[in-house]
C-alpha cells in the first residue's frame, strides 16, 4: 500500500509552496465560480483566498524564513531537537491563527470568536460529542495502529519531551483545530453546504499532513471527520481539540514505551 495523498512541498529561493493546497486552493476557486454563475452568492471566494495564503506561507516559515532563528537538523529528530519543536510551534501560530485571523479581520473589519468557534453555546452537549469523539477517534487509530504501526521516534530527552507535548501535542493541535475546523469550517457554516465546507476542510487538512501509506491516510480522514462532524454539532472547535490532542497523546505514549 504505498499510495499517498499529502503534503508535497517545492521551493523557490526563500518562498516555500505546498503544491496539494495550491491544487486545492484552485478547486476551491472553481466551485466558486461555479456557485456564483448559478446567481448564487457564495463565501468560497473567501475561503479559497485562505487556502492560497497558508499554501505558501507555512512551508516558507517551517522551511526558510525560521530557519535563520530555529534551524532544523536533518534528518528532522523529533523529541530531541527542540529547534525543530519550537519552528514547528511558530510555523502553527502564524500560519493558522495570526495571519488567517488578521486577513479576516481586513477583509471584514471584524471577527468574532463565536464564528470561529472559540465560544461555548452549550457546556453539557460539547462535553458529551467530545467524550464519545475521543473514544470514536481513539479506537480508531488504536485500531489502525495495532496493524500498521510505524516508528517515527527512535529516542528522546526529557526536555525534548516536554517541550513537545506543549509546544506540538498540545498547542500546535489547538491551532491547527483552530484554522481547519474553526476558521475553515465552523465560520462558513449557515453560508455555505455544511458537507462542501466538510470535504473542504478535511483536505485541506489532509494536505498538510505528511505522505502516509494508505491505511494511516484513512485513519486520519476518519478522525478529522469525526472532528468536523463534533464542530458541526457543537459548533465550537473545543470537542475537537480534545479528540486530537487525545490521539496525539495515545500516539506519543506508544511511540516511547
Amino acid at each position: 500500500m504505498s499510495y499517498q495523498f499529502g503534503a508535497h512541498p517545492i521551493y523557490y529561493g526563500l518562498i516555500g509552496l505546498n503544491v496539494t493546497t495550491l491544487f486545492l486552493t484552485a478547486v476551491v476557486l472553481v466551485i466558486a465560480f461555479a456557485v456564483m454563475l448559478n446567481r448564487k452568492k457564495t463565501r468560497l471566494f473567501e475561503l479559497s483566498f485562505l487556502l492560497f495564503i497558508v499554501s505558501f506561507l507555512f512551508v516558507t516559515l517551517h522551511g526558510r524564513l525560521l530557519q535563520y532563528a530555529f534551524p532544523i537538523s536533518l534528518p528532522e529528530k523529533p523529541l530531541i531537537d527542540n529547534n525543530l519543536t519550537i519552528n514547528y510551534f511558530l510555523t502553527n501560530t502564524l500560519t493558522n491563527a495570526l495571519f488567517p485571523i488578521l486577513t479576516i479581520a481586513i477583509i471584514e473589519k471584524k471577527i468574532s470568536a463565536q464564528e470561529i468557534g472559540l465560544k461555548i453555546d452549550c457546556a453539557k452537549g460539547t462535553i458529551k460529542y467530545a467524550i464519545l469523539g475521543v473514544f470514536l477517534v481513539s479506537s480508531i487509530y488504536l485500531l489502525t495502529n495495532s496493524f500498521f504501526h510505524q516508528q517515527w521516534i527512535s529516542a528522546y530527552t526529557f526536555d525534548g519531551l516536554i517541550a513537545w507535548v506543549i509546544l506540538v501535542t498540545i498547542a500546535s493541535t489547538f491551532l491547527q483545530t483552530l484554522f481547519y475546523n474553526g476558521i475553515l469550517f465552523n465560520r462558513y457554516l449557515g453560508k455555505e453546504n455544511a458537507l462542501v465546507l466538510g470535504l473542504i476542510a478535511l483536505f485541506a487538512f489532509q494536505s498538510y499532513v505528511a505522505p502516509n501509506p494508505l491505511p494511516w491516510i484513512i485513519c486520519n480522514m476518519l478522525t478529522v471527520s469525526c472532528e468536523l462532524f463534533v464542530t458541526w454539532k457543537t459548533r465550537s472547535i473545543y470537542g475537537a481539540v480534545s479528540m486530537a490532542i487525545t490521539v496525539g497523546i495515545i500516539e506519543l505514549v506508544l511511540q516511547i514505551l
